[in-house]
């Protein structure tokens, strides 16, 4: 199965999605927290995006955990050509888009895209302290429930975006409404936060990908292309098993 996928496949995999996950396949620390997250998802599935391949991906997917992902429209992927086409990184901006569609946070396992995130990202929450096995299985769940909870509000800001995108004043203003957005949502995270220390969460604002990504890839946007382009609360996994890659 490649390209868009039905909508029935879609439908009966986004239910039980709990995340999609990001990572270099080279990077050989990656397949270590892989392996860690495959240990606490037994009974949940996690999302490979299209376009990750290479040598272990497909035995990942014989896992029972991990689930291949597919472009539930032909938009999307267009969006994602487009946007890696401006130079920014297509591994990245893909798993942006299908946490997004697939509304399930993303969970980054590679510092490069750890480092890449940052780049986009309208909010953080730090964590204070070192998360033992309870604390990730509560503040996983608590990811969940940003994006779950959020996602019909990003949704119409980003339509209200794209009506508006020959209007820098209306594009501003809905840049900075989902920046407050991250900082009231951040007091979920209230008993591991504080603030310096390591990234625990990213609020990834696909938004300002586009802005980065050029006037071209905004002038291509339609309303269809809004539930691609929620706030995606992006995952630090590259503490588990510190150190380089």
């Amino acid at each position: 199965m490649a390209g868009a996928v039905s909508f029935a496949f879609y439908a009966a995999l986004v239910k039980n999605l709990r995340g999609v996950i990001l990572f270099n396949p080279e990077d050989e620390r990656a397949w270590s927290r892989i392996e860690w997250l495959r240990k606490r998802f037994r009974y949940r599935n996690l999302g490979i995006t299209p376009s990750v391949n290479g040598e272990g991906v497909e035995e990942l997917l014989r896992s029972g955990v991990f689930r291949r992902l597919y472009y539930p429209l032909k938009d999307y992927e267009e969006l994602v050509d487009a946007v890696s086409a401006a130079g920014i990184d297509r591994l990245f901006a893909e798993a942006v888009v299908f946490s997004s569609t697939y509304i399930s946070p993303l969970l980054i396992l590679s510092e490069k895209y750890l480092r890449e995130a940052s780049k986009y990202s309208a909010g953080v929450v730090r964590a204070c302290k070192k998360l033992d096995n309870k604390d990730w299985k509560l503040h996983l769940r608590i990811a969940d429930y940003t994006i779950l909870d959020s996602y019909e509000a990003m949704v119409r800001g980003s339509m209200e975006y794209i009506r508006g995108i020959s209007d820098e004043g209306v594009r501003r203003g809905v840049l900075a409404e989902r920046r407050a957005f991250t900082k009231k949502d951040a007091r979920r995270y209230w008993r591991i936060a504080c603030e310096e220390g390591d990234p625990f969460l990213l609020y990834l604002d696909p938004l300002l990908i586009l802005e980065g990504a050029g006037e071209g890839v905004l002038s291509g946007l339609t309303e269809e292309h809004a539930a691609a382009l929620a706030i995606v609360p992006a995952v630090n996994l590259c503490v588990v098993g510190a150190g380089p890659s």
